[in-house]
């Protein structure tokens, strides 16, 4: 009888140790799915490069989160400290080279300029005019690929960054070194 106690014990004991270790390595799971190999460090100090570049001084935090249904955008303050949030996906962080980062910021950062400036005239073309003061019409049109393709959609190039400009018209573009 005593051998019999032990062994539902022992039963009991190893169906609780399986149970917290499948939450154990649930957690980890979901930790490492969130986790990305851009620290926000880093992504702050984009963010700080291109608002000396776009002429933006409103502060702006990043936050690197699990999900954003946006992938990536930047809410404005509610609060007189006038202080924007960025916030991007993990994940879709993970996809962009480091030149497509720098565009997809920089087109957030177009959102800020005209919530400055122009509150109600927030448009994504203007965001990317905007962003295109400091980053190439070619890098946005990566990223808006990589996005397209994250979200299953398709969209109209000419409709979010305008008409192409005529050959040999650069007037206030920057040239994309990497590829």
């Amino acid at each position: 009888m005593r051998s019999l106690r032990v062994s539902r014990n022992s039963a009991r004991l190893s169906l609780l140790t399986l149970i917290v270790c499948s939450f154990s390595v649930s957690a980890f799971a979901e930790e490492r799915a969130s986790s990305t190999t851009v620290p926000e460090g880093k992504l702050q100090s984009i963010v700080s490069d291109l608002k000396s570049r776009m002429e933006i001084a409103s502060p702006i935090v990043v936050s690197i989160v699990p999900s954003n249904p946006l992938m990536m955008s930047v809410e404005a303050p509610t609060d007189t400290r006038q202080t924007f949030l960025l916030s991007v996906e993990a994940s879709f962080l993970d996809t962009l080279t480091d030149s497509e980062l720098e565009a997809a910021v920089a087109h957030e950062l177009g959102h800020v300029w005209i919530f400055t400036h122009h509150p109600f005239l927030q448009t994504e073309e203007l965001a990317n005019k905007i962003a295109m003061r400091a980053v190439t019409r070619q890098t946005l049109q990566r990223v808006y690929a990589k996005v397209w393709e994250r979200s299953g959609t398709k969209g109209d190039l000419a409709w979010f960054l305008g008409d192409v400009p005529s050959s040999g018209s650069t007037a206030g573009l920057a040239t994309d070194t990497t590829r």
